[in-house]
């Protein structure tokens, strides 16, 4: 540590003051290394910066509050005077300051979650009056379930100030969290009606509604983090769209009001207030591009509009434990890696993504003028490939079955790739009605779709046979809606007895079993409905009832070759083993007619709405 102490070979007074904050940062974070349990609980002015809201007197005036808060360039309110190297977007100096801050982060996390427990017992954390073990058992569902919403509250901070009082918890946030995972926590003293577990956790969210009177009007990252889970379910949960939205459109704002799109340099910040902050962002902008996929809106947070590096340093996530206890059939636990920092990074990889397809192909100057440049198309589509071919072999069964886990979270992002594969084809199937030149362009596209739509089933499948499908994430479900609609055209083709139909089954299946937990399944399954009332496909009785919430998935029914040398060495909750990806041939289709089940008229307007206002 002693070279971190040295005189820089350079000169400069700024050169030298900044070296000077840094080597003072070093030192403080080299004596807490070494100190014992109480330095973790300190109080917020020790530990945290000057800068903290909760540090102000409520009788400041606003003109010194608004220090604290973010001006561009264009304001007059800007400092000028402010070199330029010191907003550098929180870069790191050197190979070896990344290597300490990584070493330093692994360190202090795994001291704070040792000093989880050991904070229960004391009774030092605060639950708002719920009771201690209910609440860490919804603490728990919370950080194994939320694919993306739980990595925008850094456990380490939240954990600790929890039990000190620290600015980067709040009751506010503790009950959105409470609220969000609540449908997923068996215990009947949180639900209005105990044999209803549709009324989980409504006491949670009215707490927090009683909250957020006092705090809707300041910015804090607190609140911030609490609309944004609260957007989520009640999206997702409550089929809530209207308020949903609201809750995250002022998130987002809260977050550039406190400039966290812009990151200090190095050296401002303790080590672990810049990972708060880089996950902050990356998540509300997942959470932004996500919510907007599944509402069919624009994005309200741009990529150019923020500079932060995506590299999440501190890997302590990375090697924990999967906790499958909502996930699996029975009771058997895996002793599987969570590949938490490596499924965070590919799903902010793939959310740029989903931007350019937002803004480039399904934007409204996109609908109105319905034309596209073919090479924004063969952009996204080699991006597409790109993400993919860079996933880590472990995250991604169906490539590499040798040395992949089955883990809920990597299930689901190989949906989300394969329903956006679908989206970033279904344009030029499309242009092919009004330009017949693209004809061999639509065929092809009709190819890419139904390969991507039948590897979704084969993920439903797998998914359904390792874990229990009805507690799914709802990304699933949005992905099952993805694939039924391109199993649709194909079924109305030909018909009942093709693999195509019982596809369709089992994705309107698990949608049906998602309608418990998600509101917005329901309406996602209505609109899968109407598309197929439309194209002319009925369902028998025993067709519905095999789709039914009570239903098995007919796996049984689907062809499918499982080569037992292909899968995973690994157990599993089920006996079955985990299936080959599927491909279905295509010769003895007319995909010209399949084309034609594209065209848009009267209702189905030509957006992809999943379950908004239209159908495709």
């Amino acid at each position: 540590m002693s070279r971190c102490f040295e005189v820089p070979p350079f000169g400069g007074s700024e050169a030298l003051r900044k070296l000077e904050r840094e080597n003072e940062l070093l030192r403080q974070k080299c004596i807490e290394l070494g100190n014992g349990t109480n330095d973790f609980l300190h109080s917020p002015q020790q530990s945290l910066t000057g800068s903290s809201r909760d540090t102000i007197a409520p009788e400041e005036p606003d003109s010194q509050k608004d220090a604290l808060l973010y001006h561009g360039p264009t304001s007059a309110a800007h400092d000028d005077t402010t070199s330029l190297d010191e907003n550098d977007g929180g870069r790191i100096d050197s190979i070896s300051d990344e290597d300490w801050t990584r070493t330093f982060l692994f360190s202090a996390t795994a001291k704070q979650r040792q000093l989880e427990p050991l904070n229960l017992a004391a009774g030092r954390l605060d639950f708002d009056g719920v009771d201690p073990e209910t609440g860490m058992e919804l603490l728990s569902i919370y950080w194994s379930r939320q694919m993306y919403t739980a990595q925008i509250i850094y456990r380490p901070l939240f954990m600790r100030d929890m039990a000190c009082g620290g600015p980067y918890f709040s009751k506010l946030l503790l009950n959105a969290v409470f609220f969000a995972v609540s449908k997923h926590c068996a215990r009947p003293g949180i639900r209005s009606n105990p044999d209803d577990i549709t009324t989980a956790g409504y006491a949670f969210r009215q707490r927090f509604s009683e909250l957020l009177r006092d705090c809707f009007d300041k910015s804090e990252i607190t609140t911030l983090q609490a609309l944004l889970i609260m957007s989520n379910s009640l999206f997702s949960r409550c089929d809530e769209r209207s308020l949903s939205w609201l809750y995250a459109g002022n998130a987002f704002n809260m977050l550039i009001d406190l400039g966290l799109h812009v990151l200090p340099s190095s050296g401002t910040l303790p080590p672990e207030e810049y990972e708060l902050r880089r996950r902050i962002l990356w998540g509300a902008y997942t959470i932004d591009k996500i919510q907007c996929l599944f509402q069919g809106r624009p994005p309200l947070l741009r990529r150019l509009n923020f500079e932060a590096s995506l590299r999440f340093l501190d890997e302590y996530d990375e090697l924990d434990l999967v906790q499958h206890t909502t996930y699996a059939i029975g009771l058997h636990q895996l002793s599987v890696q969570s590949y938490n920092v490596s499924l965070l990074t590919k799903l902010c990889e793939i959310s740029m993504i989903i931007e350019r397809i937002l803004c480039d192909v399904y934007s409204e100057s996109r609908v109105i003028n319905r034309t596209l440049d073919p090479g924004v198309l063969n952009d996204i589509e080699l991006s597409l490939t790109e993400w993919r071919e860079t996933l880590p072999p472990q995250l991604d069964y169906l490539s590499s079955p040798g040395s992949a886990v089955i883990l809920p979270q990597n299930l689901c992002l190989l949906a989300l790739y394969n329903a956006l594969i679908i989206l970033s084809q279904r344009p030029s199937i499309n242009d092919s009605q009004e330009n017949k030149a693209n004809s061999v362009t639509a065929l092809e596209a009709v190819k890419a779709c139904t390969a991507a739509a039948n590897q979704i089933v084969q993920i439903l499948d797998d998914y359904s046979q390792n874990f229990c499908i009805s507690s799914a994430p709802y990304l699933l479900s949005y992905a099952a809606y993805i694939s039924a609609t391109i199993h649709a055209r194909v079924v109305a083709q030909t018909g009942p007895s093709s693999n195509a139909f019982h596809s369709l089954l089992l994705c309107r299946n698990v949608l049906r079993k998602n309608e418990v937990l998600y509101s917005a399944a329901v309406k996602a399954r209505t609109s899968l409905d109407k598309l197929m009332d439309q194209l002319g496909i009925t369902l028998s009785d025993g067709n519905t009832e095999t789709g039914s919430p009570g239903g098995t998935i007919p796996t049984t029914e689907i062809p499918v070759d499982r080569d037992p040398s292909s899968v995973p060495d690994t157990s599993f909750p089920s006996d079955a083993p985990c299936s080959p990806q599927l491909d279905w041939e295509l010769s003895g289709l007319d995909l010209e007619a399949i084309v034609q089940g594209f065209q848009p008229d009267g209702d189905f307007s030509y957006l992809m709405y999943p379950s908004g206002n239209g159908n495709i």
